[in-house]
C-alpha cells in the first residue's frame, strides 16, 4: 500500500509500505480521506520517520464479528482510542483512560483502528465532510463547548488562525457568538470572515477586552496576549499545544479572576454534538481549502506549511463507494 513518511524539515515521501494487521479489537479500514493537522508540524520538522496521519475517514474491509461494524461501513477515525473498559471509557471520555492511545499511520491506504474510535458516517456525506466531522476540524472545538458553552451575542476572540483555529471561528460564530480572529497571515484572516468571524486583526490590532479568548497557537506570547485580551472574569481555553511559557498568575488570573481552561481533542461522548451540528447545516466542508491525490503529499504539506491554508486533504481511494 501507498504511505507517507516524514522525512524532517518539513519534506515527506510516498512509500510501499507493508498493509497492517490488525490487532484482536481493532478494524482494518481503507481510507478514503485524510485531513492533515497542525500538530503534525514538529514531527514533520524534526525527521521523525513516522506517518503522523491521525484524521481519517473511509470504509471497513475487515472488524471483529462482535464490534457492530461489518466490511463496507463507512466510518470516520478518532485519533484517540480508550480501553473500552474502564470507568471513563464507559462514560464516553477515553480521553482521560489510563490505557489511551493516540492512533497515527492514517495517511496512507490502509490503517488498522481501534473499534472504540471508529465513528459511523451519515448516509450521503462526502468524504471531505466525513474527514471533518469525525476528526479534528469539528471535534477540537465542540469539546471546548462541553468546557465553556456557548453564548449569543458572547464577544469571542481566537488567536491562532490555523485549521484548529479556524475551526473555532466556525463553530462559535455558527452558534451566534461574535468572534474575532487575530493571525499573522493575510489569507487566514480572510478565511475566518468568510467562516463567520465578525472581524479578523493581526498580531497586536484587536483592541478591547473579550469575554472568552480561545488560544489556538500554543506560541509562548500569543498565550501572554490572551490574558491581556480576557476582560476581568472572563475566560481563557488553551487550546494550542505548548509544553511551557512564563505566566504571572497574581496579575493574568487572580486579580481578574480569569478561569484558564485547558480543552483536548474529542471524545466519543462529544459525537453526538458533532453530528447535530451537522444536521442543522454547520457548513464543516469549507474549513477545507486545498484538497491533493495521496500521491502529491509533498505539495500538501507545503500548502500547509505556508501559513495561507485551513483543512489540507489528502485523497487516497477515490473509486470507494460514496
Amino acid at each position: 500500500m501507498r504511505a507517507v513518511r516524514f522525512l524532517g524539515k518539513g519534506k515527506v515521501e510516498v512509500v510501499e509500505a507493508p498493509a497492517p494487521v490488525p490487532g484482536e479489537r481493532q478494524a482494518l479500514v481503507r481510507i478514503v480521506t485524510s485531513a492533515i493537522c497542525g500538530s503534525e508540524k514538529h514531527a514533520l520538522q524534526a525527521g521523525m520517520e513516522l506517518n503522523a496521519g491521525h484524521e481519517g475517514a473511509g470504509v471497513i474491509e475487515s472488524a471483529p464479528k462482535d464490534s457492530g461494524f461489518a466490511p463496507g461501513d463507512r466510518v470516520g477515525i478518532s485519533a484517540v482510542a480508550g480501553c473500552g473498559q474502564c470507568a471513563e471509557c464507559e462514560a464516553g471520555i477515553e480521553l482521560r483512560c489510563e490505557d489511551l492511545r493516540i492512533q497515527i499511520n492514517m495517511h496512507a491506504e490502509l490503517v488498522a483502528a481501534d473499534v472504540t474510535s471508529l465513528r459511523r458516517i451519515p448516509d450521503g456525506l462526502n468524504w471531505a465532510n466525513a474527514v471533518l466531522l469525525t476528526g479534528d476540524g469539528l471535534g477540537v472545538p465542540v469539546r471546548a463547548l462541553r468546557h465553556v458553552p456557548e453564548r449569543r451575542g458572547r464577544r469571542t476572540l481566537v488567536l491562532g488562525l490555523g485549521p484548529v483555529g479556524l475551526s473555532h471561528v466556525l463553530v462559535r460564530s455558527f452558534l451566534g457568538e461574535e468572534v474575532s480572529g487575530v493571525d499573522p497571515f493575510e489569507e487566514r484572516r480572510a478565511l475566518a470572515m468568510k467562516l463567520g468571524a465578525s472581524a479578523a486583526f493581526g498580531p497586536g490590532e484587536a483592541g478591547r477586552t473579550y469575554d472568552l479568548v480561545i488560544e489556538s497557537s500554543g506560541v509562548p506570547e500569543s498565550i501572554k496576549d490572551a490574558f491581556v485580551a480576557v476582560c476581568a472574569g472572563g475566560t481563557v481555553i488553551q487550546s494550542g499545544e505548548c509544553s511551557s511559557v512564563e505566566l504571572d498568575p497574581s496579575g493574568m488570573l487572580i486579580r481578574k479572576e480569569v478561569r484558564y481552561i485547558g480543552s483536548w481533542f474529542y471524545a466519543s461522548q462529544d459525537y453526538p454534538r458533532m453530528l447535530e451540528l451537522h444536521e442543522s447545516g454547520m457548513p464543516s466542508e469549507s474549513l477545507a481549502t486545498d484538497v491533493f491525490p495521496g500521491a502529491e503529499a509533498q505539495a500538501a504539506y507545503d500548502a500547509f506549511a505556508s501559513g495561507s491554508s485551513g483543512k489540507v486533504l489528502l485523497n487516497w481511494n477515490d473509486d470507494s463507494p460514496r
